[in-house]
This record gives C-alpha cells, sequence and structure tokens, in this order.
C-alpha cells in the first residue's frame, strides 16, 4: 500500500535499506536531547530487541530520500490487549514544518487497524513540548510520568544476602513483586530479545522463589526491572542487590521509566545515590 500526499510518497519501510534508516534516523535526532546517534548495526539490534516490524513501519518519501518515519512493533499480548509501540518518530530537518508526522500517523493507522491493534503506546520526553502537542493533537492522551535516575552507588555495606542468578525468571517477577508495570523497553518480551546482554539477579527464600531482583546490562550499568517482595522489604535487599551490580559495572548505574506514583522507588534510588536526570510520559491511543 503506498499513498501520496504533496508530493510525497508514504509507504512502509519493509523494502528501505538499513543504510538510508539509518542516515534518517541519524538526521531526523541529531539535535535530540539525549544523544541518539546509531550505526546500522546498533540500530538493527534496537529494532530486534524493541520488536520493530518494518513491514508495519511507515515512511515518507521524497522520491528516493527517506525524509521521515515511525517505527511500529506489536505485542500481540502486552497487559491482556494487542498493543503498537511507537519506537521512534523522525523527520529528517529538511522536511520540518509540514506536518509530517502528522501525515504518517494519518498513513498507518488503518494499517494498525488491521493488525488487531486495540491501543498505541508512545513516549515523548517532558521538555519535548512540540511533539507532544502533536500527539494530543493526533488524539493520544497522557498515561503517566517516567522519571529516569543516574548515578554511583554510594553502599559498599556488606549486608548479608546471597545474590542468585536467576536463569529462566519469567514475567511473573514483575507483576509478582513490582509496585508499577514496565514500560515497553523494560518488559519482559524485549529483555527477552536482549538475551545475554541483561542479566537477571535476585535473593530466594527458602523455597527458592524469588523475593528480590533486578535486571540490569553489565555493559552499561543500566537497571531495566528491579523490586522487592512488599513483606520483605527494609531488610537491606535491594540496597544488597544494587551494591553487587554497582561491582560488576564500570560506570555508573541509571534506571529508566520509573513510574512517578511509586514513591518508595524514588525514595530507595536517591538513597542508594542516583539521582533524576530526565523526565518523559507515555502516552495512548485508543484505537477500539
Amino acid at each position: 500500500m503506498m499513498t501520496i500526499i504533496l508530493g510525497m510518497q508514504f509507504k512502509s519501510l519493509q523494502h528501505t535499506t538499513l543504510a538510508e534508516i539509518t542516515e534518517t534516523f541519524n538526521d531526523a535526532f541529531s539535535a535530540y536531547e539525549i544523544p541518539m546517534q546509531h550505526t546500522e548495526e546498533s540500530l538493527r539490534r534496537k529494532l530486534e530487541i524493541e520488536d520493530i516490524d518494518l513491514q508495519l513501519s511507515v515512511g515518507a518519501f521524497d522520491g528516493d530520500q527517506l525524509g521521515g518515519f515511525i517505527f511500529f512493533g506489536i505485542d500481540r499480548n502486552l497487559n491482556g490487549r494487542v498493543t503498537a509501540w511507537d519506537g521512534g518518530t523522525g523527520v529528517r530537518a529538511a522536511y520540518r514544518g509540514r506536518q509530517i508526522t502528522q501525515k504518517l500517523f494519518g498513513f498507518a493507522l488503518p494499517l494498525l487497524r488491521k493488525q488487531g491493534v486495540q491501543c498505541i503506546l508512545l513516549e515523548v520526553l517532558e521538555n519535548n513540548s512540540t511533539a507532544r502537542n502533536i500527539y494530543s493533537g493526533l488524539g493520544f492522551s497522557l498515561l503517566r510520568r517516567l522519571n529516569a535516575y543516574k548515578g554511583n552507588i554510594l553502599s559498599t555495606k556488606n549486608i548479608p544476602f546471597q545474590i542468585e542468578n536467576l536463569t529462566g525468571a519469567d514475567e511473573t517477577l514483575e507483576h509478582a513483586l513490582g509496585d508499577f508495570l514496565p514500560a515497553w523497553q523494560q518488559s519482559h518480551k524485549r529483555i527477552q530479545n536482549a538475551g545475554e546482554a541483561v542479566q537477571t539477579i535476585g535473593i530466594v527464600d527458602d523455597a527458592y522463589q524469588p523475593i528480590a531482583y533486578a535486571r540490569f546490562r553489565p555493559e552499561d550499568g543500566r537497571v531495566l526491572q528491579f523490586a522487592v517482595h512488599p513483606a520483605h522489604r527494609r531488610k537491606g535487599m535491594g540496597t544488597a542487590i544494587f551494591t553487587h551490580i554497582a561491582a560488576r559495572v564500570a560506570g555508573p548505574v541509571s534506571v529508566v521509566n520509573v513510574d512517578e506514583h511509586c514513591e518508595s522507588c524514588a525514595a530507595f534510588l536517591t538513597a542508594m545515590g542516583l539521582h533524576p536526570f530526565i523526565s518523559q510520559y507515555e502516552m495512548a491511543l485508543e484505537l477500539s
């Protein structure tokens, strides 16, 4: 399927080379608040981990040049719903001011509805009021504010808990122990996609059931999930896990997409020496 609007072609990215997509991505995000420049290989990995489907992703083309795009992935059972994820919306600097984003969504929505999508999720930086206004105009509503933390772990206590490698851990951890549902990039399926790049560690009870855990990337110190069972909090288990992580990574530790309503999470991370450095909004568009 292809549509031509004001001289630009709108079509799937299925047959677009990764080189062209990477070049366009880097142009679109060259002045972004968070550095987001990719090589072809790192972008390929991002698409794989985040379940981005280029057949469902859409682009705006000026002749042979890709001027703008939206990456889409679908999870057919995200919290019980068929959900699409906007894994990146970008427009080259030369094509801004033409409502390319709005036209891309207008082209994409019928395709997503055919896939049975009930809801589209995306995240937008708190300071990016231009993008937030565009999404609001398209019908997206704010779901929650997500905060990111970063810093060096302060605790060096030798707390008497055995940290286990929780191989084979499933998504029941995030539902049974956590206070909020992870965002798309931190959800169980995306962590599975990352393979050995993400490690799951934790503390288990006498029946070898996890009562505290974290999922993190040793290569950059990014914690994707963490939680302690409510009945076992304030015993130092979270501190033990984060101290263990700090000893396994070379630089600072970061945690992203922490629901602002989890006040206990914010207090714990601050006590560990991490500080808020950026916030974004999770937004949703209901299709059914």
